[in-house]
C-alpha cells in the first residue's frame, strides 16, 4: 500500500472522476434492457451559449457523485457543470439513449452528452489513413485524457441525469500506483461490497445496494443482479427494479508494470430510478401521441364534407 501523500494525489486525480443502457424485469428485483458534431467549448454543437459560470449546485440532491455529476441533476445544468470545470471540452450528444423506447415520432431531446478533453491536432484529409484518424469534435485525439458520459433521458425540456460514466487515461510518464488509485476510491465511495483483483492486475470494484439503501454483498443473489452496472460507458449497461444506487470502478494497469495504473473508469447509476422512470416515459410518450392522433382526427373533420362517394 501506499503513503497517505499517494492517496491525497490520487484523490486529487479522481475529483475530476467516473450510456447505453440495458434494463426489463424478473421479479424482485425485475431487470429491464435498454441502451447503449464538432462543438467548440464557446460554441456547443448545439447552438447553446457559453458556460454559466461559477455553476449553482442543488443542494437538495444527495447520494455519491462523479465529478460532481450527481444523478437528478437537470441535463442543461450538468453540461453547464462539466464545462464550467474545464472550457476546453469538446462536447459531442447522442438524441437516443434507451434503446427499446418508442417515441412515436414524436423529435426528443439530447438524450446523452459526451465531454472529451485532451490533446488534439487539426484533422488533415491527406489520404485515407489521414482520414481514418479524425475523430469526436472533427480532430486527431493524440491523447484522449479524459472522458465523461451522461446519460440524460427525457421528453423536450425534462431532461435529467441518471447515469454518469468517467474514463481517465494517464500518459506513461505519469501513471500513478494502482493501490493508491483504489485506496481514493475506497476514500470516496467507502469499503466496496466486492474488489476482484485479474490476473493481468486489473482491479475490479462495486457498491451495491437495494431499492432501499441497504448495501448487498456476495453471495446473495441480489447482488449479482445488481452489480451489472458497467464501470465503462461503452457497451450496453443493465438497471434493474429492485436494485439502487450502483457505482462500479476499473483500474487497468500498464502492461509492463502492474503496480501503475494506465486507465481509471468510474461508472454510477441509481437502477429503480431509472427503470420506473423510463415506463414513466413511455407512458408518457404514449400518451402524447394520442393527444396528437386525437388532434389530427378533430381537424380532419372539417374535410369530409369535400368526400364525394
Amino acid at each position: 500500500m501506499t503513503s497517505s501523500t499517494c492517496i491525497a494525489a490520487a484523490l486529487a486525480a479522481l475529483a475530476i472522476l467516473a450510456g447505453c443502457g440495458k434494463g426489463e424485469p424478473e421479479k424482485k428485483p425485475v431487470s429491464t434492457p435498454v441502451a447503449a458534431k464538432k462543438a467548440d467549448p464557446a460554441k456547443p454543437a448545439d447552438g447553446s451559449p457559453p458556460p454559466r459560470c461559477p455553476v449553482k449546485v442543488e443542494t437538495a440532491l444527495t447520494g455519491p457523485d462523479v465529478v460532481g455529476l450527481k444523478v437528478g441533476m437537470l441535463a442543461e445544468d450538468a453540461l453547464n457543470f462539466v464545462r464550467c470545470q474545464n472550457k476546453d471540452v469538446v462536447v459531442t450528444y447522442e438524441d437516443r439513449w434507451i434503446q427499446n423506447l418508442q417515441s412515436y415520432g414524436l423529435k426528443l431531446g439530447h438524450q446523452m452528452f459526451v465531454t472529451r478533453s485532451g490533446e488534439t491536432s487539426p484533422c488533415t484529409f491527406k489520404n485515407y489513413s489521414e482520414m481514418q484518424k479524425c475523430g469526436p469534435g472533427n480532430v486527431v485525439w493524440n491523447h484522449l485524457a479524459e472522458s465523461i458520459t451522461v446519460a440524460t433521458p427525457g421528453i423536450p425540456g425534462q431532461e435529467k441525469v441518471f447515469g454518469v460514466w468517467r474514463t481517465q487515461r494517464f500518459k506513461p510518464a505519469e501513471m500513478p500506483p494502482a493501490d493508491s488509485i483504489v485506496q481514493a476510491l475506497v476514500a470516496k465511495y467507502g469499503e466496496p461490497q466486492r474488489t476482484q483483483r485479474g490476473g493481468d492486475g486489473t482491479v475490479l470494484l462495486n457498491w451495491v445496494a437495494d431499492a432501499k439503501g441497504a448495501p448487498l454483498a456476495p453471495p446473495d443473489r441480489e447482488f449479482f443482479t445488481c452489480a451489472r452496472v458497467q464501470a465503462r460507458a461503452e457497451g450496453p449497461q443493465q438497471w434493474t427494479d429492485g436494485c439502487g444506487m450502483t457505482v462500479s470502478a476499473q483500474v487497468n494497469v500498464a502492461r509492463d508494470n502492474l503496480q501503475l495504473a494506465r486507465e481509471v473508469h468510474v461508472g454510477m447509476l441509481h437502477q429503480q430510478a431509472l427503470y420506473r422512470f423510463g415506463r414513466e416515459l413511455q407512458s408518457e410518450l404514449a400518451a402524447l401521441d394520442g393527444m396528437r392522433r386525437a388532434r389530427e382526427v378533430e381537424q380532419a373533420k372539417g374535410a369530409t364534407a369535400s368526400v364525394k362517394l
